[in-house]
């Protein structure tokens, strides 16, 4: 039996880590076997692209960020997501292909067609379930301010955060059947609930 693949998506500071600790308490208590792991730098060459990536000193273009992304993905996927996932392991990703939707395509305006065409060619799998956690981005980048320095992309002006947000309520729109919208507008014990919600119905 294959394992699931549970993503996590949003803007930065919208409590996707914090909810990693949820996710990770209702699956050991289940005795389901699982890891975690994040993009971009979960796969093993990972450490160095994230580094250039979220750099503020990093002179990358749209097209070249996209690029790094999709290569960073790539090696994720079949290094560490797919062979854990065919070992019946549940794979929990913070971020994935989603986020380069959100923040190349809706953030960058990179034309998304030209992501789907990535995506075929490196035969990419669509995860089981993707919980996206959605706030005003003003809010957001207020949290993110206040856990550490900004990185690149946290550092961009507010309208490219706000087609972010756009782009992912989109994607919410468009896969039904995949997302599940959690509000992190609220404080941490209604987020906490949202989670375990979501996460349990799925287990069932």
């Amino acid at each position: 039996m294959k394992g699931n693949f549970i993503t996590l998506e949003g803007i930065e500071g919208s409590g996707k880590s914090t909810s990693l600790n949820t996710i990770t308490e209702i699956l050991t208590e289940r005795h389901i076997d699982f890891i975690l792991t994040k993009e971009p730098g979960g796969g093993p060459l990972g450490k160095d692209l994230r580094a250039m990536l979220l750099s503020k000193s990093s002179e990358i273009s749209p097209e070249v960020e996209l690029l790094l992304m999709m290569a960073d993905r790539k090696n994720h996927i079949d290094n560490l997501v797919m062979p854990n996932i065919n070992k019946g392991v549940w794979v929990i990703s913070d971020r994935y292909l989603d986020s380069t939707y959100a923040y190349q395509g809706g953030g960058r305006q990179i034309n998304t067609s030209k992501i789907d065409s990535l995506a075929r060619l490196l035969d990419l799998p669509q995860p089981d379930l993707t919980l996206l956690f959605d706030l005003p981005p003003p809010m957001a980048l207020d949290r993110a301010k206040k856990r550490s320095e900004l990185d690149r992309f946290e550092s961009e002006p507010m309208d490219f955060h706000e087609r972010i947000r756009d782009a992912y309520l989109s994607l919410n729109e468009d896969n039904p059947e995949r997302f599940r919208l959690i509000d992190s507008s609220v404080d941490f014990l209604e987020v906490k609930k949202q989670v375990e919600t979501v996460v349990l119905d799925f287990i069932v």
